[in-house]
C-alpha cells in the first residue's frame, strides 16, 4: 500500500474516512428518497446490489461534495437505463449474471472527471442498444418481470404526475409495507370462457392478458375486490379516487377538465385515449403509449 511514515498513515485515514462517508451517503441514497438522488433510489428499489461499487468507481478523493453527488447521480442514471434495457429484453441484472459487466465499467469510469465521465456513459449507453418499442411490444408479465414491470408502471404513473403538477406517488406505489400496497392489476379479466371469438385459444388469451399494455397499477384492496368484474365495471373504478392518472386514462373523465393532462398529451404528442372496451386493438394502441413514455422516462439527457 506505500505506507512508509506516519504522513502516508494519516493520509490513508483520510481518505478512507472520505470515501465511508460516500459510501454511507450512497446507502442512505438507497433507502431514502431525494430529488437530487432519486436514481440512486430507483435502483434499489429492483434491488441491484452492485450500486455502490459502480457509483464509487468515479469518485475522486479531491472531489467537493457537490462534484460527488453529481457524478453519484449521473453513474446511477446509466445503472438505470441499464437496468431497464436488460430486464424488457428477459436478461438478469442479478450479480452472478453481470458482475463482470460492471467491473469492466467499473474500471472505465475510474477517478474521472465530469466532462469525461458523461462521454464514457454516453458511449456505454449507446453500447445498450436500449430499443424499448421493440422490446414492450413482448415484454409480459411472469415471475422474472413482475418486479421491473411494477418499477416500470410506477415510474411512468409518477411521471406524468409530476409533469401535471401533482406530487409524484413513486414511493407509494412501491412501498410493499403498508396494509394496502400497490399491486399489479390485470384490465382483461382472467376468463377466457368471455372472450373466445377474440383469442385463438388460452395460451393467445394469457399472452394478450399478460401483455405490460394490459396492466395497471392499483390498490390491493381494489384488485382483489375486481377479481370477477367485466370491464365496464373496473372502468369506473380506474376512474375513481381509487385510480391513479394512468389508470384514469382509460375514461372519458381524465380528458374532461384537464388542461395540464391534456398540455401534457400535446407537448409529447402521446396517444392517449379513453376506451369502452379493452382488446387486442387496445391493447396494441396501449402499448404504443408507453412506449413513448418510457422515452421520456429513460433517455440519456443527462449525459449530454
Amino acid at each position: 500500500m506505500g505506507l512508509k511514515n506516519s504522513h502516508d498513515f494519516e493520509f490513508f485515514i483520510e481518505k478512507f474516512a472520505k470515501f465511508a462517508d460516500v459510501y454511507e451517503y450512497i446507502r442512505h441514497a438507497e433507502t431514502t428518497y431525494a430529488e437530487e438522488t432519486k436514481y440512486v433510489y430507483y435502483n434499489a428499489q429492483v434491488n441491484f446490489t452492485l450500486q455502490p461499487q459502480l457509483l464509487l468507481a468515479s469518485v475522486c478523493y479531491e472531489d467537493s461534495w457537490p462534484v460527488i453527488i453529481e457524478k453519484i447521480n449521473l453513474v446511477a442514471r446509466f445503472i438505470d437505463l441499464l437496468i431497464i434495457s436488460r430486464v424488457i429484453n428477459y436478461r438478469s441484472v442479478d450479480y452472478s449474471t453481470i458482475k463482470n459487466y460492471i467491473f469492466t465499467v467499473s474500471k472505465d469510469i475510474r477517478m474521472t472527471d465530469i466532462p469525461t465521465l458523461k462521454q464514457k456513459l454516453k458511449q456505454q449507453y449507446i453500447n445498450l442498444e436500449f430499443d424499448p418499442k421493440s422490446a414492450l411490444t413482448n415484454l409480459r408479465l411472469n415471475s422474472f418481470t413482475k418486479k421491473y414491470i411494477k418499477n416500470i408502471l410506477a415510474r411512468i404513473t409518477g411521471y406524468i404526475e409530476d409533469q401535471i403538477g401533482v406530487a409524484s406517488n413513486y414511493c407509494n406505489y412501491m412501498n410493499t409495507k403498508t396494509k394496502n400496497p400497490f399491486e399489479i392489476e390485470h384490465i382483461i379479466t382472467d376468463h377466457y370462457e368471455w372472450f373466445t371469438t377474440e383469442y385463438s385459444d388460452q395460451d393467445d388469451f394469457k399472452r394478450w392478458r399478460n401483455s405490460i399494455g394490459a396492466l395497471l397499477l392499483i390498490h390491493k384492496s381494489i384488485n382483489a375486490s375486481l377479481n370477477d368484474a367485466k370491464y365496464d365495471y373496473k372502468l369506473k373504478k380506474y376512474c375513481s379516487n381509487e385510480g391513479n392518472i394512468y389508470s384514469e386514462s382509460l375514461g372519458d373523465l381524465a380528458y374532461q377538465n384537464n388542461p395540464k393532462f391534456m398540455k401534457f398529451i400535446a407537448d409529447n404528442n402521446l396517444g392517449f385515449k379513453s376506451y369502452a372496451s379493452f382488446g387486442k386493438h387496445e391493447i396494441t394502441e396501449r402499448i404504443a403509449v408507453l412506449t413513448d413514455l418510457v422515452k421520456l422516462v429513460w433517455n440519456d439527457n443527462l449525459f449530454q
